[in-house]
């Protein structure tokens, strides 16, 4: 017996095909709706959000919250599964794992000094990457 939703419809699949195929953008979910819509997919608005909404909850997806209260969510593809901490410019929104022995350290640390277990699957660290500063 299927758990409800559980299932992948082609809706679904052409939605994360698309995020997929552009893997560095940041996308609202009208903008997914849009561009669907434009290469003449029939889908309804409703099945892009929840079909967004399920991407995300099983790590296809990540979302970012914008510092614009007015603005909307943005998403974009992840293609990782493993634990590690990200780094993302907040001039160009280029995304990047951190995988060293210094970020590892600092987790090991807030866990035996501090009593808390970072999530690390879902810790962004935002500033300002080293192609935009040398601009």
């Amino acid at each position: 017996m299927s758990q409800r939703g559980a299932y992948q419809t082609k809706q679904q699949e052409a939605i994360e095909r698309l995020f997929s195929a552009r893997p560095q953008d940041c996308l609202t979910a009208e903008d997914a709706y849009r561009a669907l819509c434009e290469s003449g997919m029939e889908i309804g608005k409703t099945t892009v959000y929840r079909s967004i909404t399920k991407l995300c909850q099983n790590g296809r997806l990540r979302r970012y919250v914008p510092h614009d209260s007015g603005a909307a969510a943005t998403f974009q593809y992840n293609p990782c599964q493993e634990s590690h901490m990200h780094i993302r410019c907040i001039h160009c929104g280029a995304l990047a794992h951190l995988h060293c022995e210094e970020v590892e350290a600092f987790s090991r640390h807030l866990t035996q000094h501090h009593g808390f277990v970072l999530d690390e699957g879902q810790t962004i660290l935002y500033g300002c990457c080293e192609n935009c500063q040398s601009r």
